[in-house]
């Protein structure tokens, strides 16, 4: 009888930590302008794109999240700084679209430089017709992927890969991850592994195996440290270019192993059971 009980009680323990399974469903939204310098109104001009490429979540183990829709959509379109492209939170895929159709052309023609130019629609009226085999002179981009990367155990990252030019030596370009329970149904943030914050900014350094030259942790401080995510028994913190080092560095990763911050007592509760 206690075997049978040991059993059960191991196999609800193994489906507590198995990874939800994730339905996701695709969508991508692209929309161009040509801007035109007011020296030339007759030239090619500049083109501007923007793209949204995603693999939205739809449901969780066969449910759908309303806590984790509405917590993405803030986090990826700054649904309450948008409200006239995000009147409500959609709660699904074709309303989604909409909106991000709506956030998109407003990104486009609300952008500070487009503003420096007399933006006008391509083949709109008063403009030449623009052969599709002519070239503008330059052409800037903002693209944004979204995905659904990994869990451990209930806990879910997804992350959004942002990659920008507007002209000048270089594109920028950043990796931006989003945590989420599964069984809470609720975000996490860095704040609910850690203790401290502060402590944990003074470690960086040490485990950032890079040159020490190129190395530059003094333009950071802790409230800078929010960018992570877990695998392998590690708590990895994400960088931007420039963030901590020089633009060839790229995206910075430092990984700090879960067993050292627990061992110095830098794990909640709920980070000490990433542990398990």
């Amino acid at each position: 009888m206690k075997t049978r009980f040991l059993i059960l009680f191991v196999l609800i323990a193994l489906v507590a930590n198995a990874a939800p399974k994730i339905k996701t469903q695709h969508f991508e939204v692209k929309d161009s302008i040509r801007m035109f310098d007011k020296e030339d109104l007759q030239g090619l001009g500049f083109k501007f794109t923007k793209t949204v490429n995603a693999e939205w979540p739809v449901t969780i183990n066969g449910k759908k999240s309303q806590a984790l829709n509405d917590f993405l959509v803030e986090e990826v379109f700054y649904a309450s700084h948008n409200t006239q492209s995000f009147p409500k939170i959609p709660t699904d895929i074709k309303s989604l679209t909409s909106c991000v159709k709506h956030w998109v052309g407003y990104i486009l023609r609300s952008n500070t430089m487009v503003n420096d130019f007399v933006v006008k629609e391509y083949g709109a009226p008063g403009v030449k017709d623009i052969n599709s085999n002519d070239e503008p002179m330059s052409c800037w981009y903002e693209t944004l992927d979204f995905n659904y990367s990994h869990a451990v155990g209930n806990l879910m990252f997804f992350v959004e890969n942002g990659d920008s030019y507007y002209g000048g030596a270089h594109n920028m370009f950043a990796s931006d991850y989003l945590a989420f329970d599964a069984s809470l149904d609720k975000p996490i943030r860095v704040t609910d592994i850690v203790t401290s914050l502060r402590k944990v900014r003074r470690m960086l350094p040490s485990y950032d195996k890079r040159d020490k030259d190129v190395k530059m942790w003094d333009n950071i401080g802790e409230q800078e440290i929010t960018n992570f995510y877990i695998k392998d028994g590690k708590m990895v913190f994400v960088f931007a270019p420039y963030a901590v080092g020089p633009f060839c560095d790229g995206i910075v990763e430092v990984p700090i192993p879960l067993k050292t911050l627990k061992a110095k007592k830098l794990l909640t509760p709920y980070g000490r059971k990433l542990l398990k």
